[in-house]
C-alpha cells in the first residue's frame, strides 16, 4: 500500500501538516525534524502526489525544457547543465525534442503549460515568423533561450559570443594563408547561423577579401550533411583548401568524405568545426573546433 502523510505522521510522532511541510522542503522546519521525516519517509517508500500538490499550490517546481535537435550531442551537455542547475534548487525537468520545427516547438510548448510549469528553458527553431514573436509574448511563464536568440526578447536570451567565435575561425584560415574556405553554415533562420555568419563576413572584410559565394552552403547541420556538401564541391571541381563547419557533427561527415576522395587532413585541407563536443578530440584526426561552454551554458 503506498504511504500517506498520516502514515508518516503516526510512524514520526509529528502532525500531518509538519510532515507536509518537511516533504515540501520548507526550510522554516528544523533540520533535525527534517532529517527524521524525511528518513521515515524513505524507509515507508513515501511517493508524492505531483498532481494534488500542483492543486494545492499554484508552483509545481517543474521546468519545462525545450530542446532543439535529438541527435546533436551538443543539447544533451547543455541540458546537463540545467539538470545540475535544477537539483540543486529543488525543480523537476520535463524534456522534449523539436527536430528544429516550430509547430513541434509550439506543441511541446502547450503541452508543457498544460502541465502546470513554473517556466520554461527553450532552445527555439526559428528567428523571425510573426506569429513566433506574437507566441512568445503571449506566454504566461518566465522563459529563457538557451544558446539563442529571438528578435525582440534579447533580454530572454544566455549567449555564447557564437559571431566572435566564426569570427577567429575565418581570421585563423586566413591567417594561414587559406583563400579558398568552403563554409559549411547552418540552417539560415537560426540566430546561431546569423551571427556565425556576421563573425565570417567579418573576417574577410578585415582582411580585404572578397567572398566566393560558390564556397558558402547553408546546412541543417547534420553529419550526412557535411558529407554530402563536400562531395558535392568537388563533383563540381570547386577548389578549396579548408573547411569551416557549423558544428563538429557536420565536420565529422567532411573528414569522412575528404577521407573517401584521398585528402589528407590537414596537408590538404584544413578542417575546423564548431561546439568542442566531447568526442572532438578521439577523431582521426583530431578535430580543431570552437569550444563553447555548453554544461555552463545550461547552468546559467
Amino acid at each position: 500500500m503506498r504511504a500517506k502523510l498520516k502514515t508518516i505522521a503516526e510512524a514520526t510522532g509529528f502532525s500531518i501538516n509538519t510532515v507536509s511541510r518537511v516533504l515540501r522542503n520548507d526550510r522554516r522546519i528544523s533540520e533535525k525534524t527534517s532529517r527524521i521525516i524525511k528518513s521515515k519517509a524513505d524507509e515507508l517508500g513515501y511517493i508524492p502526489d505531483a498532481i494534488a500538490s500542483s492543486m494545492r499550490s499554484p508552483n509545481t517546481r517543474t521546468i519545462g525544457v525545450v530542446s532543439a535537435d535529438s541527435s546533436n550531442p551538443f543539447f544533451s551537455e547543455v541540458i546537463k547543465g540545467i539538470s545540475e542547475k535544477a537539483d540543486e534548487l529543488g525543480y523537476q525537468m520535463l524534456i522534449g525534442n523539436t527536430e528544429e520545427s516550430f509547430e513541434k516547438e509550439e506543441h511541446l510548448i502547450k503541452l508543457f503549460l498544460s502541465r502546470k510549469v513554473d517556466g520554461l528553458i527553450i532552445m527555439p527553431a526559428y528567428n523571425t515568423s510573426e506569429h513566433h514573436i506574437a507566441f512568445y509574448a503571449s506566454l504566461p511563464v518566465p522563459f529563457v533561450f538557451a544558446g539563442r536568440y529571438i528578435d525582440g526578447f534579447a533580454s530572454h536570451s544566455i549567449l555564447h559570443c557564437d559571431e566572435d567565435g566564426e569570427r577567429d575561425v575565418f581570421r585563423y584560415l586566413i591567417g594561414q594563408g587559406h583563400r579558398s574556405i568552403l563554409y559549411l553554415s547552418g540552417p539560415e533562420c537560426i540566430s546561431n547561423t546569423i551571427e556565425r555568419d556576421k563573425g565570417m563576413m567579418e573576417a574577410y572584410r578585415e582582411a580585404g577579401l572578397d567572398i566566393d559565394q560558390r564556397l558558402i552552403f547553408h546546412l541543417p547541420g547534420h553529419m550526412e550533411d557535411g558529407y554530402q556538401a563536400v562531395n558535392n564541391a568537388i563533383n563540381k571541381s570547386l577548389e578549396f583548401s579548408a573547411v569551416a563547419c557549423f558544428n563538429d557533427i557536420v565536420a565529422m561527415g567532411v573528414m569522412k568524405s575528404l577521407s573517401e576522395n584521398d585528402l589528407s587532413i590537414p596537408d590538404d585541407v584544413e578542417v575546423i568545426g564548431y561546439d568542442n563536443l566531447m568526442f572532438s578530440q578521439f577523431m582521426n584526426p583530431s578535430l580543431s573546433t570552437v569550444d563553447v561552454p555548453k554544461h555552463k551554458l545550461g547552468y546559467a
